[in-house]
């Protein structure tokens, strides 16, 4: 599943020695530099509004962006409960 390893790589890169918003830097706008993916990595007007909503600062522990309260995607609100609710 695309993303659920995203936590874990964030907790790696602050143990071998980033800053919680070094790592944050490198999985978001850092890497769409790289990549020359000029639509991604930052908010801001003209890029796609992919937003992880959290309760607490992942800048000041990268476990808080665990924390997860909301999730925005191409501006639409996603209904996180019932992603993970099972359908029978």
């Amino acid at each position: 599943m695309p993303g659920i390893s995203m936590h874990t790589e964030l907790e790696l890169l602050v143990r071998l020695g980033l800053s919680p918003r070094e790592a944050l830097a490198a999985a978001t706008n850092n890497f769409a530099i790289q990549f020359g993916w000029n639509e991604l990595g930052q908010i801001a007007p003209g890029r796609r509004a992919d937003i992880l909503v959290v309760d607490s600062d992942p800048t000041a522990n990268i476990w808080n962006a665990r924390r997860i309260t909301g999730i925005v995607m191409d501006g639409n609100v996603v209904d996180r409960n019932a992603l993970l609710t099972l359908r029978k």
